[in-house]
């Protein structure tokens, strides 16, 4: 059965840097090359730190880079496409776990939204709240944290309802906020300032993902059927697992399942198992045992490398450096059947122009 992503040291170097290269350079493109794709020595440590280099642009990258993937989400997954459709509402979109940054929530409105939260603290009666078009607004201001919107047609305004796209940062699964706004009495997410660093646990990753109209984009990162492991699967959905010719519908039931994909988890190996593991803070000693993961990436550059190039972007899976990635995680049969599934789902689909996210080995002409 194919292995995790979380790769022991003696290997994660090598793979990390075949898939790296998506280092901030503080612009929200992170096209620089100062981000490098190895773990290196280890960092001594020693005595009080003191803060250097640009610390508001890393908050920037941190709140709203998505790197280019943007283009995944709303060409390939259509994550925005299928919120709209459905009509979310703010409350519903506070439902799934996402969190409303109030000091980017225009002034007319919060002044609104706090009245009507004051005569019901519900929110079950509010017009901002239960407004489908207010969803949109929120994220073409950047209100919803870690859905970032990008003037994707450059006419100088972002409408996601109008040509502009939205991506994923680290903020949607690790920035919560104080809640001193609104906190559903049934649970979810909050409005307030924002907490960065802090593990979203209410985040109902599987049911938002399942809102988009090609949820199967998202395919490696499921729970798969693999012929190369004897058509059987591994992970908590008790199905037989999704392959390539799994329809929208079975994706959506296995991302909404619960025992399956529970709340406040996200799956984070791009293996085809079913493992979605909690969600944790991201801060510096959270890579490491016994705060967050078994040590086995123990830098923040290979952690962010890791995210970036596979996990809010799969289709780089489907370039050369992608293929030798996973048959190196999982053997050359499952490896090459992950992808090469992974391709037709995307052909069939009408999923064009992949890979988005453009990533290469540090030292790649590519990055200059």
């Amino acid at each position: 059965m194919i292995k995790s992503i979380l790769l022991k040291a003696a290997i994660a170097p090598a793979l990390v840097a075949a898939l790296s290269g998506c280092g901030s350079d503080g612009n929200d493109n992170g096209g620089g090359s100062t981000t490098p794709g190895s773990d290196g020595p280890a960092r001594v440590v020693a005595g009080p730190q003191q803060q250097t280099g640009n610390a508001g642009a890393g908050q920037n990258v941190f709140r709203f880079a998505t790197f280019g993937n943007e283009r995944f989400w709303t060409d390939a997954v259509q994550l925005q496409q299928g919120m709209i459709a459905a009509n979310v509402t703010p409350l519903q979109a506070l439902q799934l776990g996402l969190h409303v940054d109030s000091e980017r929530v225009p002034a007319a409105v919060a002044q609104q939204l706090q009245a009507e939260l004051a005569a019901d603290p519900s929110g079950a009666t509010s017009s901002v709240l239960n407004n489908p078009a207010n969803t949109a607004a929120l994220v073409n201001v950047d209100a919803v944290i870690g859905l970032s919107p990008k003037d994707s047609n450059a006419n100088g305004v972002i409408d996601i309802a109008n040509g502009d796209k939205t991506g994923a940062t680290c903020a949607l699964c690790h920035t919560v906020t104080d809640a001193s706004v609104f906190t559903s009495a049934t649970g979810g997410g909050t409005i307030g300032r924002r907490q960065d660093g802090r593990a979203t646990h209410t985040l109902d990753f599987g049911s938002l993902l399942a809102l988009a109209q090609n949820s199967m984009a998202y395919y490696p990162v499921l729970q798969l059927n693999l012929a190369a492991n004897g058509n059987t699967t591994l992970g908590r959905a008790s199905s037989p697992g999704l392959t390539e010719n799994s329809t929208e519908a079975d994706a959506d039931a296995y991302l909404r399942d619960k025992n399956s994909y529970p709340i406040g988890m996200f799956d984070d190996t791009v293996d085809g198992n079913g493992d979605p593991m909690h969600n944790m803070p991201l801060f510096e000693q959270d890579l490491a045992f016994p705060y967050g993961s078994d040590g086995t990436i123990t830098t923040q550059d290979n952690f962010a490398n890791t995210v970036y190039t596979i996990l809010l972007d799969p289709t780089q899976l489907t370039t050369a450096g992608g293929r030798a990635f996973l048959t190196t995680l999982g053997g050359t049969a499952a490896g090459n059947e992950i992808v090469d599934d992974y391709i037709a789902v995307l052909n069939r689909t009408g999923v064009t122009g992949f890979p988005y996210v453009q990533a290469a080995p540090p030292g790649d002409p590519a990055l200059a």
